[in-house]
């Protein structure tokens, strides 16, 4: 495990080196793990944007990071979030998902996605449009530390009776997911082994009901791990954006 971290550590440089897109990211603190600190407090993530689906919306409905803003949609995935679905307040006018967290123009983004698609489809199809997605974060947020959250698994017999996919699916876009954070130099949380039990499931207890979406416990476990895994703003940055 140790030397699988150390290895990962040296991958953001070795894609700076090669002249490949790079997200924005602390030298001090390289991606794709953050260290574990004393948890940030609200004031960390008041120029944070939260992108997900409707596991989202239960983050911003427990109100378990207030500061922040989201953008979440019902069935938004991967390959989705370009979609013109959200709409102004007071206006006609929508936004693509894009369009919409550029709004608030965030120094830290924090993308849940994924979920809505390894349901159905296999996990390199579901990483192939995140894969597109990456390169469409970095284009829209070059100033922006990134931050992606690998989708929990579901319950046993969500996973076995109901959706009918093996769980070593959502073990292996993991996995996967790490790799790509690693290459794009974004922030990995690894939601997925945060709640899963010995067999890979989501335990019935961290379950709002449906064997799917997450109750307000294992919302609360994965906030609080966010908290105490956040990486300072690059001073660098912060200079070239108060030059003139």
């Amino acid at each position: 495990m140790i030397l699988l971290l150390a290895l990962l550590c040296c991958l953001p440089h070795a894609a700076a080196e090669s002249g490949a897109p790079s997200a924005l990211y602390n030298p001090d603190m390289p991606p794709p793990i953050a260290e574990e600190h004393a948890p940030a407090d609200d004031g960390y993530f008041t120029d944070a944007v939260f992108i997900g689906d409707s596991m989202m919306e239960y983050v911003e409905l427990y109100e378990l990071i207030p500061t922040a803003n989201y953008v979440w949609k019902i069935g938004m995935s991967p390959g989705s979030v370009s979609h013109r679905d959200f709409r102004v307040r007071g206006s006609e006018q929508r936004l693509s998902g894009f369009e919409y967290a550029a709004s608030f123009q965030p120094k830290k983004l924090y993308v849940w996605l994924g979920a809505n698609g390894l349901d159905t489809s296999p996990s390199d199809a579901v990483l192939a449009n995140y894969e597109i997605l990456a390169g469409k974060l970095i284009e829209w947020f070059p100033d922006a530390l990134i931050y992606v959250i690998s989708p929990p698994p579901t319950t046993y017999s969500r996973m076995t009776e109901l959706d009918k996919v093996p769980v070593k699916r959502y073990i292996s876009f993991e996995s996967k997911l790490r790799a790509l954070a690693a290459k794009w130099n974004f922030y990995y949380i690894d939601m997925y082994h945060l709640v899963a039990n010995e067999n890979g499931y989501l335990p019935n207890n961290y379950s709002l009901g449906d064997g799917y979406h997450l109750n307000e416990t294992a919302l609360t476990l994965m906030t609080d791990y966010i908290r105490t895994h956040t990486v300072p703003y690059p001073a660098s940055a912060e200079k070239e954006a108060e030059e003139p």
